[in-house]
């Protein structure tokens, strides 16, 4: 897989274009999801990247943000796969950052998949009752434990199957879960009122 993935750089970038595209409107999908289930509370908002929080509160189907980072990470996969194809260790390199913008995408998919999956139960027959009501920080630090559990994940595939793709992932999801911590704290020193969730988001 990884000698198809870095034949050229069209594979990766398709697979992050898909990706990338794919977790905003999973997100825009499950935000209305929770606000259709109507019993959760969330402090601030409920998307935990910074700068697309104004973008999913108002469930915006097209983001000029959005756009904009897919442009810039798509142009930036092409210059990476040029740039280290004038390296020794070519394959390697080039693997170890594709790994580092797909799988990061996948464990995020992961997280979207379970909500749809709770959103839709709840919709089949209820189950959910009385208010939840979830502090930013706390939501922080759930998604930084998650992101460390599938950075283990990836870094025992990397080592078994001696992959430089999987360890670049391990390397982002470990970096991001480290920046949720970071910002786990900075919320718990600043407390907004909460987001309710009702009639009318998900945490990327």
């Amino acid at each position: 897989m990884e000698a198809w993935l870095t034949a050229s750089p069209w594979p990766g970038v398709i697979l992050w274009v898909i990706l990338y595209t794919s977790d905003y409107y999973l997100t825009i999908y499950s935000a209305r999801g929770f606000r259709g289930i109507g019993h959760f509370q969330f402090e601030g908002s409920l998307e935990l990247t910074p700068q697309f929080q104004k973008e999913v509160d108002a469930l915006k189907p097209v983001s000029s943000l959005h756009l904009t980072y897919l442009v810039v990470y798509s142009l930036a996969i092409f210059l990476i796969f040029w740039i280290t194809r004038l390296a020794s260790y070519f394959h390697w390199t080039y693997s170890l950052f594709l790994g580092m913008f797909l799988l990061v995408e996948v464990s995020v998919h992961l997280r979207h998949f379970r909500n749809i999956s709770m959103i839709r139960e709840y919709q089949k027959g209820g189950g959910i009752e009385g208010q939840i009501s979830y502090r930013k920080w706390y939501t922080y630090r759930v998604s930084a434990h998650e992101l460390f559990a599938h950075a283990t994940l990836f870094i025992v595939v990397a080592v078994l199957s001696f992959s430089a793709f999987f360890l670049g992932g391990a390397i982002m999801c470990f970096a991001t879960g480290l920046s949720h911590l970071k910002l786990a704290r900075k919320a718990k020193q600043t407390v907004t009122a909460p987001t309710v969730v009702s009639g009318n988001k998900d945490a990327v």
